[in-house]
Order: C-alpha cells, then structure tokens, then sequence
C-alpha cells in the first residue's frame, strides 16, 4: 500500500466535507477506512498505519455528526476504541502489540468523552470510559 494512496483519500475526504459534499466525503473516508483496515492486517506493527486508520474512523464520526447521524458518529468513535480495548487485553497479542494499543487508546478515548459531553450516551458507557481514562492515566504514569 502506498503512503501516498490512503493520504489522498483523507485528503480528498477532507475537502468534500470543508465544501459541504457529504456523500463525497463519505466515499473517501470509506476508502481509505478499508485501504487502511486491510494494511494493518498485515502490519500489526506499524503504529503509522494504525493511527491513519483512527483518524479515519474520527473523520466518519465527524461527517456522520455533521449531517446529525448521532448514533453512526458514536460508532465510529467507538470502533477504534474498542478494537484497540480488545487487542490489549487479548492474551495472543504480543507484547509489542499490547503497547502500541494501550498507547493509542488515550488518542481514542477523548475523543468519546467529548463527544458524550455535546451528546447523551449511556450512563453505564461513561461511567466505564471515565474509569477507563482514570486506568490510562495512572498506565501513562507508569510507563514514563
């Protein structure tokens, strides 16, 4: 895959949104979405690819909350997150792995949290990103 490839969907994206072209916007993001999905796959590693795919998920979010689609926002807020809460807590990850996910989860809780601010998500849902956030911060203590 080429770095330049899934950049110019984002950026092509990014300009249909600025001008108000959702269903472009939508057709890039998702693009570069499944481009990055599948590069991943076969670069566990490679934390670039990873956080490529995040800023996709939070470019769908943001689109879908433009166009008020609260619910698919959300769900592309929590994608991410959840994909990373299940690789760090997965036994078959590697050590490596677990780090990279535990690491980018900061990037992908506050997001949520914002989000839960400007609109209602379950009480059980935020209880559980703020004990959540709490566990990362003290993480982040730790690992410094």
């Amino acid at each position: 895959m080429e770095h330049q490839q899934w950049q110019s969907l984002l950026n092509n994206g990014n300009e249909c949104f600025h001008d108000g072209r959702w269903l472009q916007a939508e057709f890039y993001y998702t693009e570069a979405y499944e481009l990055l999905a599948d590069a991943y796959k076969h670069q566990p590693y490679s934390s670039d690819i990873l956080m490529a795919w995040i800023c996709t998920c939070h470019n769908l979010s943001a689109l879908f909350e433009a166009q008020g689609e609260m619910d698919v926002a959300l769900r592309y807020l929590k994608l991410p997150h959840e994909y990373l809460v299940n690789l760090a807590d997965n036994e078959q990850s590697c050590e490596d792995v677990k780090l990279i996910a535990i690491k980018a989860l900061s990037i992908t809780l506050k997001p949520i949290l914002a989000f839960s601010k400007k609109h209602p998500i379950c009480d059980n849902c935020l209880n559980e990103l703020t004990r959540l956030q709490s566990m990362l911060n003290d993480l982040n203590t730790t690992l410094h």
